[in-house]
C-alpha cells in the first residue's frame, strides 16, 4: 500500500514537473520582420480584399492576428513620428520625434528628424548620407533585443526614405540603408559602417536599379477596379506632361531627362519602389545571415512608395488600388522566401503603417462633405507677428527676447494671439502650455491629449492649437495627412507567425502597443519609456 502511494506520488510529481517545464517562457523566434507601409489606412484591407491573392495580406490576416480599430494617439501623423512610435512603444512626447522636422526654441531653428552633421555619408558624397538616430530619445524594440542577446542578435533596416530606415533601426542597428533618388542607389552613413558591403555595391549597379523602372499599367483589367474611383478625374496631380493622369504611365519617359541625367524618382512614384525594397531586403537577409542562429534578429522594411503615390493620385485612385494589389504580391514573395530560408515556424512578422491619409479634400467637398482648405496660417498683424518666432506642428513659439526687450506683458500677448486664432473658422481651440497641470487633469479631452502626446518638453511651444475636423492645409498634394482626425490615425496592426495567436479584435488599440507585444513574445525588456500595452489576445 505504502509502495503504491509512493509510486503514485512520484508519477504525479514527474507529470507536474513535465507540465511546468512545458510552460516555461522562452522564445524560439529566429527572425522578426517589421513591415511598415507608409500611408496605409486600415480601409485598404477590406476595400481591396477581393483583389488580393490568398498568400499575401490574406495569409497574414487569416493565419495571424489583426487589430481592426488601432490608432495613433497624437496630432502630427507623419512619417518620422509614425516609424518611431511603432518601434519604441511610446508617443512623441517621450520618444522626441514630434514631426518630420520641428522648431527647436533653444537654437531658434528648424531641424530634420534624422539629420546629423557629425556623421559622414557612405556610398554617396551628398548630404542624404549624413543621417543618424541621434534625435530619438528612447530605445526601440530591436535595441532591446540587441542588448538582451549581448549584441549577437542583428538589426537591419531598409526603406526608400532615410527617416523610415534610420528610426526603425534604432540606435544599435548593424546596418541601415535608404535610397538616394538622385544617383539611384542605396546609401548609408558611417554611424553604421565605414563602407558599403560588397553585396550592396553589386545591387547598386545601374543595370539592376534601372530594371525597376518599367511602364506602369494595371495588374488586372482596369475595368475590374470597381473599388476605386474613375481613372479620369479632376483630383490627381498631372505627371509626365499629360493632360490627364490616366493609365498607362510611361515611367521610362519620366526617368530619362534631356540632359542625359537620369531621374530615379520614377522608382519612388511607382509600385517598383515596393518591389526594389523587398528584393534589397532579401539580399540583406541572405548576405548578412539573418535568422540563422539561436539569437533573434530583426529586419525592418519601410515601404515608402505608397506614400508618394497616395500624395500624387489620391487615396481613391486606380493607382493606389493597383499599388496595393502589387504590394500584396510583394508580400507573398517575401513570405515564400522566409518559409524557404528561415522556416515557416521560425519567424514573426508584424505589419502596420506610419499614418493613414484623407481623401482628396476637393473630392469630398464635391460630394457634399464640407471639407475646406486652410489658405495660410499667416493671419497675424505685423505688430503682433513680431512677437512670434515660429508656428509649426500645431505649436506657437513666442519671441521671449523681443517681448522682454519691449517690456510687453507675455500673458497679454498670448491672449491676443488666442483671440486672433479663435476667430479663424479652422481653429477648434487654443491651449496654453503654461497651464499644464490643468491640461493634464483634463485627461478625457481628445484634443488636449492629442496635442500633449505630440509635445516633448524639449521642443514645446508656448501655445498649441487644435484644427477643426473639416479643415486641412492647402497643399500641392492631392491627398494629405498630418492631422489628429481618424482619417489619419486609423491604421492596421497585424501579427503573424511564431508566438502569435490567430484572431481579430475590434477593441480600440494603439500603434504604440506593437513594441511591448513583441517584447512579451520575445521575453525581452520593453523599450525604456514604453506607454503602450501588450495585446495579450494576439499571443499564444
Amino acid at each position: 500500500m505504502r509502495i503504491s502511494v509512493v509510486i503514485i506520488f512520484i508519477f504525479l510529481s514527474v507529470k507536474s514537473f513535465s507540465q511546468n517545464k512545458s510552460k516555461e517562457i522562452s522564445s524560439d523566434v529566429k527572425l522578426v520582420v517589421g513591415l511598415v507601409v507608409d500611408q496605409m489606412k486600415y480601409e485598404y484591407i477590406p476595400k481591396f480584399w477581393n483583389k488580393y491573392g490568398e498568400k499575401g495580406f490574406k495569409r497574414l490576416i487569416n493565419n495571424g492576428f489583426i487589430s481592426k480599430n488601432s490608432h495613433f494617439s497624437y496630432a502630427v501623423t507623419s512619417t518620422g513620428p509614425g516609424h518611431a512610435t511603432v518601434v519604441t512603444g511610446t508617443s512623441p512626447n517621450y520618444h522626441g520625434i514630434i514631426g518630420n522636422d520641428w522648431y527647436d526654441p533653444k537654437i531658434n531653428k528648424s531641424i530634420y528628424c534624422v539629420d546629423d552633421n557629425n556623421v559622414e555619408p557612405v556610398g554617396t558624397s551628398k548630404k542624404i548620407g549624413k543621417k543618424s538616430p541621434k534625435n530619438l530619445l528612447v530605445t526601440t524594440i530591436s535595441d532591446e533585443n540587441r542588448v538582451s542577446t549581448n549584441f549577437r542578435g542583428k538589426t537591419i533596416s531598409v526603406a526608400l526614405k532615410d527617416r523610415s530606415a534610420v528610426l526603425s533601426g534604432g540606435h544599435t542597428a548593424n546596418l541601415s540603408f535608404w535610397f538616394d533618388d538622385g544617383d539611384g542607389k542605396f546609401v548609408t552613413s558611417n554611424y553604421y559602417v565605414d563602407e558599403l558591403p560588397k553585396w550592396v555595391e553589386k545591387f547598386n549597379s545601374k543595370k539592376i536599379i534601372n530594371s525597376y523602372i518599367q511602364n506602369w499599367d494595371t495588374y488586372y483589367d482596369i475595368d475590374t477596379y470597381t473599388e476605386s474611383g474613375p481613372d479620369l478625374n479632376p483630383y490627381e496631380v498631372k505627371i509626365l506632361g499629360k493632360k490627364n493622369s490616366v493609365f498607362p504611365h510611361s515611367l521610362i519617359n519620366l526617368f530619362k531627362k534631356e540632359n542625359g541625367v537620369f531621374d530615379y524618382n520614377a522608382i519612388k512614384y511607382s509600385p517598383g519602389g515596393n518591389k526594389i525594397l523587398v528584393d534589397f531586403a532579401l539580399k540583406a537577409l541572405e548576405n548578412e545571415s539573418l535568422g540563422t542562429d539561436n539569437d533573434t534578429d530583426f529586419l525592418h522594411i519601410g515601404f515608402s512608395s505608397p506614400d508618394y503615390i497616395g500624395h500624387m493620385f489620391g487615396s481613391n485612385s486606380k493607382e493606389v488600388q493597383d499599388t496595393y494589389i502589387r504590394l500584396d504580391k510583394d508580400i507573398e514573395n517575401l513570405l515564400n522566401f522566409l518559409d524557404k530560408k528561415i522556416g515557416e515556424n521560425n519567424y514573426l512578422v508584424y505589419l502596420s503603417a506610419d499614418h493613414a491619409i484623407t481623401h482628396s479634400p476637393d473630392f469630398l467637398a464635391d460630394n457634399k462633405i464640407p471639407f475646406n482648405k486652410i489658405a495660410s496660417s499667416k493671419i497675424f498683424a505685423p505688430e503682433l507677428n513680431q512677437f512670434i518666432n515660429n508656428i509649426s506642428n500645431y505649436n506657437v513659439f513666442l519671441n521671449h527676447e523681443k517681448i522682454n526687450e519691449m517690456d510687453e506683458d507675455i500673458e497679454e500677448i498670448k491672449n491676443k494671439i488666442k483671440t486672433v486664432l479663435l476667430n479663424e473658422p479652422w481653429i477648434y481651440d487654443v491651449y496654453d502650455f503654461g497651464d499644464l497641470e490643468e491640461v493634464v487633469a483634463n485627461n478625457e479631452n481628445y484634443s488636449i491629449n492629442m496635442l500633449l502626446n505630440n509635445s516633448h518638453p524639449k521642443y514645446r511651444g508656448d501655445l498649441a492649437f487644435f484644427v477643426n475636423p473639416f479643415w486641412v492645409r492647402r497643399s500641392s498634394s492631392t491627398s494629405n495627412h498630418g492631422t489628429p482626425t481618424t482619417y489619419d490615425t486609423h491604421v492596421p496592426i497585424i501579427f503573424y507567425g511564431k508566438g502569435v495567436k490567430p484572431g481579430s479584435s475590434y477593441e480600440r488599440h494603439n500603434v504604440k502597443d506593437i513594441a511591448p507585444t513583441l517584447a512579451a513574445i520575445l521575453g525581452i525588456n520593453f523599450p525604456i519609456l514604453t506607454t503602450g500595452n501588450v495585446l495579450s489576445e494576439a499571443i499564444k
